[in-house]
């Protein structure tokens, strides 16, 4: 009976990890995970602008209309597929959106955003990725959605696709911009 028990206690508590582990691993959704940036000012920043190295993109640039901020790196592959999400969101639902370069060779992502197409108003390199870190980002892609106010409202961890955008982030989008005019936008 004790050789029993020392073989069944082991085996349940080891079914119970790997529950839960399995349960974190395949059922845990990305736009769950929180942010304590969330109703937060977007953290000041100074970087220098990909596109336009001469200028400066700024935490300032975000302030007086809705916008998003996509953080996202060349040798991101997950970045690569959101890519055509954002063109589109640029083509179709005009949100202005910027990005922040994470951790990325200046060459490399001029020459991604020329060939794949550039759906950002202005790209600041974070070569150091000490922005990234004051915005809680852990790993690329992110998408925050900034207010007016420059505030942040929602944070979406991972690829950005279709189905996401039209159904959470478009509506909040939407949502803070009418706080804006105050009505329909």
């Amino acid at each position: 009976m004790k050789k029993l028990f020392t073989w069944i206690v082991p085996f349940f508590v080891l079914m119970g990890f790997f529950i839960m582990l399995g349960t974190e691993l395949f059922q845990h959704k990305q736009d769950a995970i929180s942010s304590q940036m969330l109703g937060e000012p977007l953290p000041v920043f100074h970087l220098t602008n990909l596109l336009q190295p001469q200028k400066e993109f700024t935490s300032r640039d975000l302030l007086g209309h809705v916008s998003l901020l996509n953080v996202w790196a060349t040798w991101c592959y997950a970045c690569q597929q959101e890519h055509e999400v954002l063109l589109d969101i640029k083509e179709n639902y005009h949100v202005p959106i910027y990005s922040i370069d994470y951790r990325d060779k200046t060459e490399v992502a001029r020459a991604w955003l020329i060939k794949l197409g550039n759906p950002y108003l202005a790209t600041g390199e974070d070569k150091t990725g000490e922005v990234a870190i004051d915005l809680g980002v852990y790993g690329t892609p992110e998408t925050f959605i900034i207010d007016a106010n420059g505030r942040i409202r929602y944070r979406h961890v991972g690829r950005l696709d279709q189905e996401t955008w039209e159904k959470v982030l478009w509506p909040l989008v939407q949502k803070y911009n009418k706080e804006v005019t105050g009505g329909p936008h």
